[in-house]
């Protein structure tokens, strides 16, 4: 609050309080009942049990599963996926309590909760509420909730009662002495049939409750000290994180099973990439015949396999953002570290692009028939201008405030890559302001690699030793030998050329995926520390 001042030191077990000694020992339950739809409810238990499981094995962790499955009442939908607008899966009810079960796996001391009957009926409401109380007394727990307009049954359920009023404290301590702390104020007393919660939002609310009333309640309040705590044993318990190469394992285990089951972000592209390109390669059919017309062809030929399949990355942006706010709740909660996430996001996203790459480059090998004797290479080469068209999505579906903005930004990214790729105009001919961006531009080093490649293991028709076969201006004579027809086409388009090495285009471009992914984790780190 401005002109506030605070002071004093805040210790937990003797120690100061910080972020992470607090994750420790604490759980929080967000509003929205965020979690992974692909999974069952067991699945999901079994996975948070894993990742904060140190010390224990995993018979001990199975057996904390069905423990809270029991304490919980979802023994019964067990194998149930948790579902979403796609599929059906479990009721809005029996996700709060599996968002709450999942915070209890880490068997934390505190747990912290907002608005958990939020969007739920009375029934509900008052069945969540009693979990809790119940947890409360049979675990030991100190559970702490915001709960807005509570049914009275719900409000008899709370041991104790903080109301706040325009920032400031207007009650806090045993919910049954509240009406007599009202009340010997002045307040007027509770109305029969009237709730006390309601009773409670209307003597402290301006806008029903004179001003001066409200000012004299919140005047009124001194809070109790609480004297520390000396006894021995009376510590509170902590849990420890795991290690980053144990989580990285689990992590990368749940994200193939959720890939396995919803397949969709990759086996949807790997298909897109299989049709476009043959649909490419078929219109580029002439391309077939090394001849000195079909030079150019076999480079745009190669540009759209890079270019559409890659452009189809901006999906990610969509799926991502819609699973970041998952991964921020996993973050904030301990569950594990940024660099666990990225880790195993990246084990898993490497496999997937070379099959994508494949399936980009097979229909171009099969109808127009490119050097398989650099097949490995070409493949290797397409594999990194996707990884780096995959690591920007990553990258921008977390820093982007809307998905919307994200896939934008993407489009725009890759339009200039586009264009800048080198066969729509010679990079000698762009204005030295924007020239760099070739230099960094995988889409550009991947292409010249993949060009480089080809050529320099093909000869070329239509040339003869000295250029005697070449027909007559404005018919294309480049050279027979592919290094030749390399610098002639660098003649025109002054990126390429057979000085250029396509193992180190493609190591700069490793290098721009590389740092697009630690931008990722950087941003995943600090939007995880707020």
């Amino acid at each position: 609050i401005a002109g506030s001042c605070v002071q004093g030191s805040i210790t937990l077990n003797g120690q100061p309080l910080r972020q992470q000694r607090f994750l420790k020992c604490a759980s929080y339950v967000a509003q929205e009942p965020l979690l992974w739809s692909q999974l069952t409810t067991r699945e999901t238990l079994r996975y948070g049990a894993d990742l904060h499981g140190a010390g224990s094995s995993a018979k001990e962790r199975e057996a904390l599963v069905d423990e809270v499955l029991d304490h919980t009442g979802l023994k019964s939908c067990e194998h149930t996926l948790v579902g979403d607008l796609f599929r059906k899966g479990l009721s809005g009810g029996q996700k709060k309590r599996l968002c709450i079960a999942e915070a209890l796996v880490k068997r934390p001391s505190i747990l912290v909760l907002d608005e958990p009957t939020s969007a739920l009926d009375s029934t509900a409401a008052f069945e969540v509420t009693r979990l809790l109380q119940g947890l409360a007394k049979s675990s030991n727990l100190l559970i702490l909730c915001t709960i807005h307009q509570p049914s009275h049954r719900v409000f008899q359920l709370f041991d104790d009662t903080l109301i706040l009023a325009a920032g400031r404290v207007a009650y806090c301590g045993p919910t049954e002495d509240a009406v007599r702390h009202m009340t010997s104020l002045g307040m007027p007393p509770l109305k029969a049939g009237m709730s006390l919660p309601e009773y409670l939002l209307d003597v402290t609310n301006t806008d029903f409750t004179a001003a001066e009333q409200v000012e004299k309640i919140l005047d009124s309040w001194v809070p109790h000290p609480i004297e520390p705590s000396d006894a021995e044993g009376a510590g509170v318990r902590e849990t420890e994180m795991r290690g980053v190469g144990v989580q990285t394992l689990i992590l990368g285990r749940r994200l193939a099973w959720i890939t396995l089951r919803d397949p969709m972000l990759y086996a949807s592209r790997w298909l897109f990439a299989l049709v476009a390109n043959l649909v490419f390669a078929w219109v580029y059919m002439d391309a077939r015949d090394r001849t000195q017309a079909q030079v150019l062809p076999r480079i745009w030929l190669l540009s759209w396999c890079m270019g559409a399949p890659a452009f189809m990355s901006v999906v990610v942006i969509a799926v991502y953002s819609l699973d970041f706010h998952i991964l921020q709740k996993e973050l904030r909660n301990g569950m594990y570290r940024p660099t666990a996430y990225v880790m195993s996001q990246t084990l898993l996203m490497i496999p997937s692009l070379l099959v994508l790459s494949a399936c980009a480059l097979l229909p171009l090998y099969l109808i127009v028939g490119y050097s398989w004797s650099v097949v490995v290479e070409m493949w290797l080469a397409l594999s990194v201008c996707m990884l780096w068209a995959e690591c920007l999505a990553q990258l921008l579906a977390v820093c982007s405030p809307h998905f919307l903005l994200g896939m934008v930004a993407y489009i725009g990214v890759m339009f200039i890559a586009f264009l800048q790729a080198g066969p729509i105009i010679s990079i000698g001919s762009i204005t030295p302001v924007l020239r760099w961006i070739h230099s960094i531009n995988p889409w550009f080093l991947c292409l010249r690699a993949m060009t480089t490649l080809d050529f320099t293991s093909s000869t070329f028709d239509g040339f003869g030793d000295r250029g005697e076969l070449c027909d007559a201006p404005p018919v294309p004579c480049f050279g027979k030998q592919g290094v030749d027809v390399l610098d002639g086409v660098g003649a025109l388009l002054s990126s390429f050329g057979s000085e250029h090495s396509a193992a180190q285009d493609v190591a700069v471009a490793v290098g721009v995926a590389i740092a697009a992914k630690l931008g990722q984790y950087a941003i995943l780190s600090l939007k995880a520390a707020r």
